[in-house]
């Protein structure tokens, strides 16, 4: 077997040949890594800003669908419409005729209704 040997100054030369492209393109992956961190953590930000926004937006339509829903009932209560549980008897009987072959197993006409 033939061993191949180098001698150290050329290495050495061939090194110091390439050292200075070497550190510019180590200097331009720390500056891109350091550009893709940035941004990411900006999105990171950006998306918790847009998640908070959109929670703020769903509690607002929220309590405000709930307070249309309180004015309904309390209108319907006041011109006495319906009361809640002449509205599941309703519920009960068109469901008997759209299905007249289903036995009907619980009638539940006196319910508690809270004002």
């Amino acid at each position: 077997m033939e061993e191949v040997e180098e001698p150290d100054g050329e290495i050495k030369a061939i090194l110091a040949k390439y050292r200075t492209q070497e550190s510019n393109i180590d200097e331009l992956l720390e500056t891109s890594i350091e550009n893709k961190q940035s941004e990411q953590i900006q999105c990171e930000i950006i998306k918790r800003q847009n998640r908070v926004e959109c929670l703020q937006k769903a509690i607002h339509r929220n309590k405000e669908i709930l307070k249309e829903l309180e004015v309904v009932k309390s209108t319907l209560r006041s011109k006495a419409i319906y009361s809640p549980s002449e509205m599941q008897w309703d519920d009960i009987c068109r469901n008997y005729k759209e299905n007249p072959s289903l036995q009907v197993t619980a009638w539940r006409c006196h319910l508690p209704v809270f004002i």
